[in-house]
């Protein structure tokens, strides 16, 4: 990669990384909290709903948010969710957003129910989970849960190594930094989509044909070649790539 390009992701890593990235991303809604249990339950919940539109997605979230009050961690506790998952079912309105269904969320719901039943906090249940990288760890702790990838299957799973950047980049400016004794940045894997997989190669930091695990990988060495320690600084870098390339295409036209 020329050093203009890398030099130019740097700049938008710096540019995009900042305060006013949050209110138009997903991630606005676990920064309304500031109980640790309270944003990881807002986080995963939300990371799981986010595929599709993002008007869509912010939205299905806010209602989601909704029922949950001012803490998410004694909607789960409490097994409040039961009252929100278990009414829709028997009146045969079963779809929740998109392909998931209310039984799907309640799946997920008691899941969770479990995990902060036997531990303090989901990083503590996600330490102790079976798995040798990061993203295992997640799919054996959420093992079963519609729109978790099984493991060892060839998904970029975005949604997971988005929930992750979350918890775990410590500059806490948009992510919050609060795993800290399970995963160092270094560790993390680039959130895979389509899109951000089209940008990649544009940028050359993939020749793959198809967004894989794999891909991920690669492009998250490539990124951690710029941004040393810190891979998923990229993903604000990519970010700023496709806005500026946007605005650049308008002018032309």
């Amino acid at each position: 990669m020329e050093e203009t390009v890398r030099n130019q992701l740097k700049a938008w890593a710096s540019q995009y990384n900042t305060a006013a990235f949050i209110q138009d991303d997903p991630v606005r809604f676990p920064h309304r909290f500031v109980r640790k249990q309270d944003i990881e339950i807002s986080g995963f919940l939300t990371a799981w709903i986010a595929y599709g539109r993002r008007s869509l997605i912010l939205q299905k979230a806010e209602w989601l948010h909704s029922h949950m009050g001012e803490s998410p961690y004694a909607w789960i506790c409490s097994g409040s969710f039961r009252q929100l998952t278990d009414k829709r079912i028997p009146q045969g309105r079963d779809t929740f957003y998109r392909f998931y269904t209310f039984s799907d969320l309640s799946d997920l719901c008691e899941r969770l129910f479990d995990i902060y039943i036997h531990y303090h906090s989901m990083e503590d249940a996600f330490a102790a989970a079976s798995g040798n990288d990061p993203i295992e760890k997640l799919q054996a702790l959420f093992q079963g849960i519609a729109g978790i990838p099984v493991s060892g299957g060839n998904s970029a799973c975005k949604r997971l190594a988005m929930f992750l950047r979350w918890m775990v980049r410590r500059d806490r400016i948009v992510d919050f930094g609060i795993w800290e004794s399970v995963l160092h940045p270094s560790e993390l894997l680039i959130p895979l989509d389509t899109h951000v997989y089209q940008i990649s190669t544009q940028l050359g930091l993939t020749d793959r044909k198809t967004a894989t695990r794999k891909t991920a990988a690669e492009i998250t060495e490539k990124l951690a070649e710029i941004f040393p320690g810190d891979p998923c600084l990229g993903d604000f870098a990519l970010f700023g790539y496709d806005i500026n390339k946007d605005k650049n295409e308008r002018r032309k036209t």
